[in-house]
C-alpha cells in the first residue's frame, strides 16, 4: 500500500485528481504545471488513494468519474466544472477558458464526456504515471 501524504497539509489546497494511466490526462497535467506559475495546484492520480483519504465518502461522486476531479475548498468538482475551475488557476491566456462556465452545464458536460470517452484513442494509455521533474515533485501527493 502506498504511503499517503499528511492530509492536513492538503486541507484548503486545490488538488487535481487525474487518471494516471491516461496519456491525455498526463498531457493535460503537464500543461497545467507549465501554466500554473503560482504553483498553487497540487496533483494526485485517481489510483493513488489520496482522494478517498482526503474526502469523506458521502462527498464523493457516485458513480466515481475516471478522468478528472478537482478538490477545492472542501468540495469535489467533476467533468467540465472541474476542468474550468482548474483553468481559473492558470496563467493568461489559458485562464480565460474559465469564462466558458457561462455555458449551460449540460452542454459543457456533453462535450466533456465526448472527449473523456475518447481520451485513450486521442492520446493512448500508459502502464504507469508520469514521472514529474524534481522541482515538480513537491506538488504531487500520494506517489506518481
Amino acid at each position: 500500500m502506498k504511503e499517503l501524504p499528511d492530509l492536513e497539509q492538503l486541507q484548503g489546497r486545490p488538488v487535481v485528481f487525474y487518471d494516471g494511466t491516461c496519456g491525455f490526462c498526463q498531457g493535460s497535467v503537464q500543461v497545467v504545471l507549465k501554466y500554473n506559475k503560482r504553483q498553487d495546484l497540487y496533483f494526485a492520480a485517481l489510483q493513488s488513494g489520496v482522494l478517498e483519504a482526503l474526502v469523506p465518502g458521502a462527498q464523493l461522486p457516485d458513480p466515481m468519474p475516471d478522468s478528472i476531479l478537482f478538490y477545492e475548498k472542501g468540495k469535489v468538482y467533476t467533468e467540465s466544472e472541474a476542468a474550468l475551475r482548474i483553468a481559473g488557476y492558470l496563467d493568461f491566456p489559458l485562464s480565460i477558458l474559465a469564462v466558458f462556465r457561462i455555458i449551460p452545464v449540460s452542454f459543457r458536460n456533453f462535450v466533456y464526456r465526448l472527449v473523456a470517452r475518447n481520451r485513450y484513442r486521442i492520446a493512448g494509455r500508459t502502464e504507469s504515471c508520469m514521472l514529474p521533474s524534481p522541482e515538480q515533485r513537491a506538488r504531487f501527493v500520494g506517489g506518481f
